[in-house]
Order: C-alpha cells, then sequence, then structure tokens
C-alpha cells in the first residue's frame, strides 16, 4: 500500500473545525454561565468553597504542567510527530483535558453554581471525552504498538 492509499489519521474537516474550535469553546461559555446564573457559594457550605478553590488550583497546575510536558508537540491542531511520554503523560494520556475539568469543578464548587455543575456534566466533560477518544484513535493508528504499549500503561 503506497502512502497515497493509506487510510488517513486526520480528522475530517468538519470533525476538526468542531474538536479545534467549538470543543474548546464551551469553556469559556461555562465560564460566562456561571457568570450570569445565581452564585450560593460552595452551595451554602464554606468548606466546598475552600475545597473548590484546591481543586481548582490543582486542575490549572495539571493543566499547566501537562501543556509543558507536551513541549514542541503542543498545537491548537491535533498532528502529533511522536508521542510523548514524559511529565504527566508518563500516569496519564490526557492532562490538559483533566485539568481543564478539574479546574472547571473547583470553580463550580466554589462557586456553587447549579447551572455551572449542569454545564460540566452536560458538556465539558462529554466533549472532553469525546475529544480524548478520538485523538486515541488517530494516536493509535499513527503510532501503532508503541501507542498500545504506552496506553496500557497510563490512566485516561
Amino acid at each position: 500500500m503506497s502512502e497515497d492509499d493509506a487510510p488517513s489519521t486526520q480528522p475530517a474537516p468538519i470533525k476538526e473545525l468542531a474538536l479545534n474550535i467549538l470543543v474548546p469553546s464551551v469553556y469559556p461559555l461555562g465560564l460566562l454561565v456561571m457568570w450570569l446564573a445565581p452564585m450560593d457559594f460552595g452551595f451554602g457550605h464554606r468548606p466546598l468553597v475552600y475545597a473548590g478553590f484546591a481543586i481548582g488550583l490543582a486542575g490549572v497546575a495539571v493543566w499547566i504542567v501537562g501543556m509543558m510536558s507536551l513541549g514542541q508537540s503542543l498545537a491548537v491542531l491535533p498532528g502529533a510527530k511522536f508521542l510523548v511520554r514524559r511529565g504527566l503523560y508518563r500516569f496519564v494520556r490526557h492532562p490538559i483535558y483533566m485539568g481543564v475539568s478539574m479546574a472547571f469543578l473547583g470553580l463550580v464548587l466554589c462557586l456553587g453554581s447549579g447551572w455551572g455543575l449542569a454545564y460540566l456534566l452536560a458538556l465539558v466533560l462529554p466533549l472532553n471525552f469525546i475529544r480524548a477518544r478520538l485523538e486515541e484513535r488517530a494516536m493509535r493508528a499513527q503510532f501503532g504498538e508503541d501507542y498500545e504499549h504506552w496506553r496500557s500503561q497510563t490512566w485516561f
């Protein structure tokens, strides 16, 4: 099979638009939802404010360290040149999505936003999960056995 005949690991243009523009735009829209919706800080329980703050800070740290671990592989559009196994990627396959989700959850808890929680559960988490699975499919096609071995040793 020639290179031209090989199945493409790149997403179709519509999927690419959805994955790379629409999905990330969900995050700031969620912030707007939480800002405009009624707030009950910590859902009326002060310890939840502190827990949310800690979870949010940890999420931002995971997000940033995940981005730093990618080094030159960090890009807006997917298309890895090599399999990154350093930093947080030694333990988790999607630290950026995990960090974003943790940061969002922390903010939801701090603000006590029921609408924010619904948004997190209905949009942020499912879209992160879908995007992660699509990326994994492309990585499996591109890196084969190396990817499968790494995948078997890491979480999400």
